[in-house]
């Protein structure tokens, strides 16, 4: 898994840019003392956010088509189905997957 390609203007935009309600995607934040909260999430970097949290759940088929499909970004994509491959557990899932994402919001954040 080597480093992202520097995405187009127009990739940049709708990393950036909020999706419509039936867009979104759902998450949790797990908590030690009230369980999981629901986490619904319109933009790209709100993914990033919740993957920064001590205990985020995602299902990583469920973001990676979003990725695919909604962002239409297909070699980040393509790099979150080989770290859930590759991977030997959701933490390390979760990590490698937070990399790529935050690499792929800085880079849409330097061309916008």
């Amino acid at each position: 898994m080597g480093k992202l390609r520097f995405p187009s203007n127009d990739l940049s935009r709708r990393i950036i840019t909020e999706v419509d309600f039936e867009a979104r995607l759902e998450g949790f934040a797990l908590r030690e003392r009230s369980g999981p909260i629901p986490v619904i999430m319109y933009r790209f970097e709100e993914v990033v956010t919740l993957l920064n949290d001590p205990h985020p759940r995602l299902d990583f088929n469920e973001l990676e088509t979003w990725i695919r499909k909604t962002m239409r970004d297909k070699e980040l994509a393509d790099q979150i189905a080989e770290a859930v491959r590759k991977e030997s557990s959701d933490q390390n899932r979760s990590l490698r997957i937070k990399e790529l994402m935050k690499e792929r919001l800085d880079q849409c954040k330097t061309l916008i």
